[in-house]
């Protein structure tokens, strides 16, 4: 038998096995070890060499694989082989030998001196097996049961020298040899210490134990590990390149040709490779070769038969990284009232220190989780890390607000901003300096002033000797203050008609006095709001929205709407003038006296929204507020006789109530669903749609209380405020809705985009000189442009983003936002 034999048999291992389950009596032991130390003492002849370090172990390899290298030695090799990855390479014929390796003696000399001293290899054995005795005894004799096969999905083999053997559920699992999954199947393994071990299909691993500690050697494949906790000694992986270590955690290893990733799930997890120890935490992930990418942990454990729980657990972690807060809300500030009348641009944020030390870790476990976020970060990291780490060490000498300050001139010009903070540590001038940052700084009284251009630092340096400066009595210093009373987090105000000059006469801007832009956590969540102050009427949408009103065109649409686009208006006609231009219809004199009929008769108040499918056809609701019906339909029906031929009206009684029906057919051509409209009017409002099963669900919702306006995922997106209702409000839920489309109409990359789109909700309040637009999603941004433009394919365009879906236009191209951008 060779010692590879030996080093695989099983018969050795159930015997220790059975040694190890042997309950020993403490005296026995000790009198075990009494007995070793006696014999060591009077029998060890001092010549004998010690084997000190892995090169003295390699020199030994030729003679443990030729099997002449005596017993004692022999099994001080095999121990060091389970424990040592680079030995045991060596050993396999994969790595060649330290070149500093002490030589080993030859053969023939050895096997003479065990032939001239036969009676110390005895001796040297007989010690051996006390010694293992106990050392399995007193250090491994804690286990809590036999290793055994939990479940098969498929086949699992035995895998030894004499060939491959099936297993079957229940079955004992052999220490030291190999047990591989075959091809679509998977398993589950039990290990002695109650840790549970999944092999992916054709997964291939080996356990073996040395003293209190457990070891998985997996040659290739993966497995998801749950390590019980122990009472001594680890749990460890080996791999071709690296070792984890492990206890009490749950996690993932896959080998491969190009290297090991290691994904962890909960707990903590120690890899060694290349001589560097590496600590992970819950969601970190980590590769060993550089042409292995690292993959989402979500996507690592995809394979998992225990997944679900597996997911659920990573959703435990990520509702943890959402426990990070922005620092507290500000209700007053000690710079504010320092600033000169002539404050243009005031900017002001919290001291984030604390605040980017955590988001600087949940960035780190965010690019472990996404891929698209790690592309970003690889091509954009290196400039914004050094960035995050100058902005972590300078906060430790500002106080608790920063703010950004521009200064008119005396020529009405706007100096560059300058940055304005209280001091709560000395030495941040040499900070700078020392960051080689050539900046300006004037500090004195407990603040600082500091920026790129002297000549701006210069002009707010007075504010830095006196307690109260010019800005107290300005309207703009009293709608920050506003600001402030109902607390601020970050918060960029600005004068735009001294910001900006005349400039802004020639935009949608004329007319824009002052802009508020707030960003803050509310009750958990971020929420934005941005306000418009004009002097005199408003412009653009601003100027026909009405004073935030009951909405009860809302009480037709469902809580299952894809989008909705509801408003209330001052003059029905203004929003009449924005339809005709919006479809482009070249009215004639008659034209232009129908469609005032038909604003006459209107109330004002409008609701747009996809409340159904959206395949075949688009389940689009429109309703509009009616004061006058009949001269609606009069004014409708003109409208389609004074259009094209193709147009065309009908109407219909059902159950009493009378459907009318509109559809265009083009010369020569088929009718197309998606040119057809019925409606109906009741109770005050018009209700539109693509077919009466929609009308009639509009109905329902009225009928029964139950629509969108009393759900509560509407109800929990809207802003958190004064206002009772809204001048106008945008929602969309389109991931429901678009999924099971998106990976048809789109790469994988932007079907993964759309299907995981949240529901988001914008809301405007509109006032005789000013509109606030609030919201908790991006959609702020693109809609907060159209409601100053006047853009009423802008606002269909951000609300109703079903034509991005379908390659369609809207008022011109528009991509949506990435969420990770």
């Amino acid at each position: 038998m060779t010692p590879e034999d030996r080093f695989l048999d099983p018969q050795l291992d159930g015997a220790v096995a059975e040694i190890r389950d042997e309950a020993v009596d403490p005296a026995a032991i000790e009198a075990v070890r009494s007995r070793v130390w006696l014999r060591l003492a009077s029998q060890l002849v001092p010549a004998a060499e010690h084997i000190r370090d892995c090169p003295a172990f390699q020199a030994l390899i030729p003679a443990f694989r030729a099997g002449t290298l005596p017993e004692s030695r022999s099994l001080l090799v095999r121990d060091h082989l389970h424990t040592c990855v680079a030995c045991r390479k060596v050993y396999q014929g994969r790595a060649v030998p330290i070149a500093s390796a002490r030589a080993a003696a030859p053969a023939g000399e050895r096997s003479g001196w065990l032939r001239g001293h036969w009676r110390w290899a005895a001796v040297a054995a007989a010690v051996a097996a006390e010694v293992v005795f106990w050392v399995v005894v007193s250090r491994h004799g804690g286990s809590d049961g036999p290793a055994s096969v939990e479940s098969i999905n498929g086949a699992l083999y035995e895998v030894t020298a004499a060939g491959i053997q099936p297993m079957t559920n229940g079955e004992a699992l052999p220490d030291n040899v190999e047990i591989r999954a075959a091809k679509a199947s998977d398993a589950v393994v039990r290990l002695r210490d109650g840790s549970r071990v999944e092999l992916r299909e054709r997964s291939s691993l080996v356990t073996y134990a040395s003293g209190g500690d457990l070891t998985l050697r997996l040659s290739r494949g993966s497995i998801i590990v749950e390590a019980a906790k122990r009472r001594q000694g680890h749990l460890y992986v080996d791999t071709d390149d690296c070792r984890v270590a492990v206890t009490g955690t749950v996690f993932g290893v896959s080998s491969g040709v190009k290297g090991t990733r290691i994904s962890v799930i909960q707990g903590e997890v120690h890899v060694a490779h290349n001589n560097i120890d590496t600590v992970l935490h819950p969601g970190d992930q980590a590769v060993s070769s550089q042409t292995l990418e690292p993959e989402s942990v979500r996507e690592d454990i995809g394979w998992s038969r225990n997944r679900e729980a597996l997911l659920r657990r990573l959703d435990a972690l990520r509702a943890g990284l959402r426990e990070v807060r922005l620092p507290a809300l500000r209700y007053s500030s000690r710079l504010m009232d320092r600033l000169p009348a002539d404050t243009v641009l005031y900017a002001s944020i919290p001291n984030l220190g604390p605040y980017l030390s955590e988001a600087q870790l949940v960035l780190d476990r965010q690019l472990v989780e996404s891929p698209e976020l790690r592309a970003w970060w690889a091509a954009r990291g290196d400039r914004i890390a050094p960035v995050l780490q100058k902005l972590r060490a300078a906060s430790e000498y500002l106080g608790d607000e920063i703010a950004l300050v521009s200064v008119a001139g005396a020529d009405g010009q706007a100096h560059a901003p300058v940055l304005f903070a209280e001091i709560k540590r000395a030495g941040f001038p040499e900070f700078l300096k020392a960051q080689g940052l050539r900046m300006a700084v004037e500090s004195r009284n407990g603040f600082v002033v500091f920026g790129l251009q002297p000549e701006a630092v210069a002009a707010l340096a007075p504010a830095l000797d006196r307690a109260s400066g010019g800005f107290t009595g300005t309207p703009f210093r009293a709608r920050i203050a506003q600001a402030y009373r109902q607390g601020a987090g970050l918060l960029v105000c600005a004068d735009l008609s001294r910001l900006a000059g005349a400039r802004v006469e020639k935009t949608p801007l004329a007319g824009l006095h002052y802009l508020i832009v707030e960003q803050k956590e509310v009750e958990d969540k971020m929420e934005d709001r941005a306000t418009l102050g004009f002097d005199g009427a408003n412009t653009g949408i601003a100027a026909w929205l009405a004073d935030p009103a009951p909405m009860g065109s809302l009480d037709y649409v469902t809580p299952d709407a894809s989008a909705v686009a509801a408003f209330v208006v001052r003059d029905p006609q203004a929003l009449t003038a924005q339809v005709q231009s919006f479809v482009n219809t070249n009215a004639g004199p008659a034209d232009a006296e129908t469609l005032a009929g038909l604003s006459a008769s209107l109330g004002g108040e409008f609701a747009l929204a996809v409340d159904g499918p959206i395949m075949p056809v688009p389940s689009w609701k429109l309703v509009a507020e009616v004061y006058d019906p009949a001269r609606c339909q009069a004014a409708i029906a003109k409208l389609a006789g004074h259009a094209a031929k193709s147009l065309r009206l009908s109407q219909e009684t059902v159950d009493g109530r009378v459907f009318y029906s509109l559809s265009y057919t083009p010369e020569n051509g088929r009718p197309n669903p998606l040119t057809q409209a019925q409606y109906t009017f009741a109770d005050g409002y018009l209700i539109a749609a693509p077919s009466r099963a929609l009308i009639a669900s509009a109905l329902e919702a009225r009928a029964t209380h139950l629509s969108i306006a009393h759900a509560a995922r509407f109800l929990s997106l809207a802003p958190r405020d004064h206002f009772a209702n809204f001048s106008a409000v945008l929602y969309e839920n389109l991931g429901p809705a678009v999924a099971p489309l998106a990976s048809l109409l789109s790469t994988p990359e932007q079907a993964r985009s759309w299907s995981g789109l949240k529901p988001a909700l914008v809301a405007a309040y509109a006032a005789p000189d000013e509109i606030t637009v609030a919201g908790s999603s991006e959609l702020l941004g693109g809609n907060l442009k159209d409601l100053l433009s006047g853009s009423i394919a802008g606002i269909a365009g951000h609300a109703l983003p079903l034509g991005q879906l379908f390659g369609l236009q809207m008022g011109g191209t528009r991509q949506r936002e990435r969420a990770y951008k």
